[in-house]
């Protein structure tokens, strides 16, 4: 329940401190771990009320912190060579233009189109699929329902073939549940395993890494490597500094409007893109097995938890006298644009609150608190780096 539950609140949530609070991280990486198809953008932060952040909070140290991150920093020969073993893992089957013919213990990539009744079904199609035709099943490990994979057999290469198929009565879809219908597959490739480091040759890379040689294809994740870590690193500083300035300040309380109005936008934009449900309660209690008022519980903690660094990083902005740059803050809002696959700024502000003009000023209160965590970044004392496990 805790894990269903946790992604109902990563909607509801997630579009607060963009990459400044270390628990709206953890949403994040929550949510991008999982299958969820859910548009972030769409969910709604608040109706913007205000608020004097210093009510509520009292700063401790932020400067000079003396701060200790944990993991694996390295980019030497060793950690090289990891990261090329993991990148070739990843690669486990490629392309082979020497098979033209699917075998029974073929692994294939192909295209195809699931049809009920003349028609393309929901859910049915995918692209460049990789299939393991001998367990009926992905690469990755996912099963499918009998038969899928078997009608497979002898095609070739470049052909489109029609696999039938009737999904079990007990289906999950009920729209499904007993049906014949057709899979239209067209075959990609036939691929074979992959090499080890070892194996490594200029015309595996060429083909499938776009290095014209092996040295290149090591110079290269070398700087991939570099840039990678780099990133982590930086990442875990900033997780660390936003942790422990929130850990030093004292929160008195909590403006009771701004969490109100918060639940109740989340519960407002719940109900608006999930209309197949009858109620809002109905789908709560049937979906995740928990009572409404377990679901206020949950989610109210949630936004108080980024409340914490909204307000603490509000109150270091304030004493130290940052204030919004317009220019920055259009290239945030282009990133977020970016991130969230919104075409205009007008559509950014509107999924941001129950207005488009409180989005905007939710927005430019979030990139003031950034830009507050970037202050005690830049002021940070000593960064202690711990190996860890």
């Amino acid at each position: 329940m805790k894990r269903k539950l946790a992604l109902l609140l990563v909607a509801a949530m997630c579009v607060g401190l963009y990459g400044c609070s270390s628990k709206e991280t953890e949403s994040t990486e929550t949510e991008t771990t999982t299958e969820s198809t859910e548009n972030e953008s769409s969910t709604t932060a608040s109706e913007d009320v205000d608020y004097n952040a210093a009510d509520y909070v009292t700063l401790g140290e932020y400067k000079n912190l003396d701060i200790t991150i944990t993991g694996d920093y390295s980019t030497d020969e060793e950690a090289l060579n990891d990261y090329i073993d993991d990148l070739l893992a990843d690669a486990d089957y490629v392309k082979d233009d020497s098979q033209t013919e699917v075998l029974s213990d073929s692994i294939v990539n192909v295209d195809y189109t699931g049809i009920l009744d003349g028609e393309a079904f929901d859910g049915g199609s995918a692209t460049d699929q990789t299939l393991d035709v001998a367990n009926n099943s992905s690469v990755e490990g996912t099963t499918y329902i009998d038969g899928f994979t078997s009608g497979l057999v002898g095609a070739k290469v470049g052909e489109t073939v029609d696999c039938n198929v009737t999904f079990p009565e007990d289906y999950s879809a009920t729209n499904l549940a007993g049906k014949e219908v057709i899979f239209r597959f067209t075959i990609n490739y036939i691929c074979k395993a992959g090499v080890s480091r070892e194996e490594l040759t200029d015309d595996y890379v060429k083909e499938n890494y776009d290095c014209d040689t092996v040295d290149d294809f090591y110079t290269k994740c070398q700087s991939d490597l570099e840039a990678e870590v780099s990133d982590q690193k930086s990442s875990d500083i900033r997780s660390a500094v936003v942790e422990q300035v929130i850990a030093n300040a004292t929160i008195s309380g909590y403006p009771d409007a701004v969490v109100e109005q918060r639940y109740e936008a989340y519960i407002a934009s719940y109900t608006e893109r999930y209309g197949d449900y009858d109620t809002f309660e109905s789908a709560v209690t049937s979906t995740y097995g928990i009572t409404m008022d377990e679901f206020k519980e949950e989610v109210v903690a949630t936004i108080k938890s980024n409340l914490d660094t909204e307000m603490v990083f509000g109150v270091v902005a304030d004493t130290e006298g940052i204030t919004l740059d317009e220019e920055g803050f259009e290239t945030y809002c282009q990133s977020l644009m970016t991130k969230y696959g919104l075409s205009s700024k007008d559509d950014l502000f509107g999924s941001y609150g129950t207005s488009a003009k409180d989005g905007e000023r939710y927005i430019r209160r979030i990139y003031v608190c950034n830009q507050a965590v970037e202050y005690c970044i830049d002021n940070v004392g000593n960064v202690n780096i711990s190996e860890g496990e």
